[in-house]
């Protein structure tokens, strides 16, 4: 593990980038320049806030009750699922949406340019991924703070043999009431709706959430909407390398959460960038496959 000390004399950049101790002891990355602030957790390699000058109010939701341990996820900002989305495809009982977002991410590089943050977190291959997973693998994750916020997800086979994965940002976006958002740019595309035994649905017109939604549409247009009437903002979410969206909230199913209060459900939806169910990607030895997302907020009257 990488101390503090180590961690700010190496990547450290005065004032706008500082690496200090967070809940429960675990390192937390701080940025703060003239175009945004952010907080990422190494654990999870974890994107928990970002905000550009000018933003009034978090791009993403954190629960207050979120769980700062080790073995546990962390509920809100931008987890990491790999290199598997839901529940254990092998079904072998190993936890849902994989192990990345539980182990504590490296620090690679950072960098400051004109006020723009660029950090670079990795994991690897260990004896402990492989108690999990058995498979040669470098991952890396790049994060640029600036007027937007931009990740890219970038996963490395060093092994001998193809492998596959699937994976997703998990991104939490806070919204000032779940019953005064529209999600737009899914019109017409089918989808697997869980809380319907993942039935195939199409969806028609834009979603406006009024109950529990569990869905994996299955394909990624290039870009989607949040429109928020109650924060007066709209976000705009870009992608590539990914070929499925997901939307989730859990409802009233929140109580049901020992991570997030009962009334919490109004204020987030989840829009993850994905690749999952049948668009898993096989890597072949020696191949890499990347994905990425920028995300943008502007005003609406």
């Amino acid at each position: 593990m990488q101390d503090l000390e180590t961690l700010n004399r190496l990547f450290g950049k005065e004032a706008q980038v500082r690496f200090v101790e967070g809940q429960t002891g675990m390192p937390i990355i701080e940025v703060a320049t003239k175009k945004a602030s952010a907080t990422i957790a190494l654990y999870g390699g974890q994107i928990l806030s970002y905000k550009s000058n000018g933003m009034e109010h978090d791009l993403f939701y954190l629960s207050e009750k979120a769980i700062y341990q080790q073995g546990k996820a962390i509920r809100g900002g931008v987890p990491v699922c790999w290199p598997w989305f839901g529940e254990d495809p092998s079904k072998l009982g190993r936890q849902a949406h994989g192990f990345a977002r539980n182990l504590l991410w490296n620090v690679l590089d950072c960098q400051l340019h004109d006020d723009i943050v660029e950090i670079t977190l990795g994991l690897e291959s260990t004896a402990t991924s492989k108690q999990w997973w058995p498979n040669e693998f470098r991952l890396r994750k790049k994060i640029v703070i600036g007027e937007q916020l931009d990740i890219a997800l970038t996963t490395e086979n060093r092994g001998e043999i193809p492998f596959s994965i699937s994976k997703a940002l998990h991104s939490y976006f806070l919204v000032g009431d779940i019953s005064q958002i529209t999600v737009v740019g899914l019109d017409g595309l089918d989808y697997l709706d869980k809380t319907l035994d993942f039935s195939k649905q199409t969806q028609v017109g834009d979603i406006t959430p009024f109950a529990e939604t569990d869905r994996v549409y299955l394909a990624s247009p290039a870009r989607v909407d949040i429109i928020d009437e109650a924060l007066k903002r709209q976000i705009n979410i870009e992608q590539s390398g990914a070929e499925n969206i997901v939307v989730w909230n859990p409802w009233t199913r929140a109580s049901l959460l020992n991570d997030m209060d009962a009334s919490d459900y109004r204020k987030f939806i989840c829009v993850e960038t994905a690749n999952a169910i049948a668009n898993s990607v096989i890597i072949a030895p020696g191949a890499s496959h990347q994905m990425q997302v920028k995300y943008n907020v502007s005003s609406i009257a």
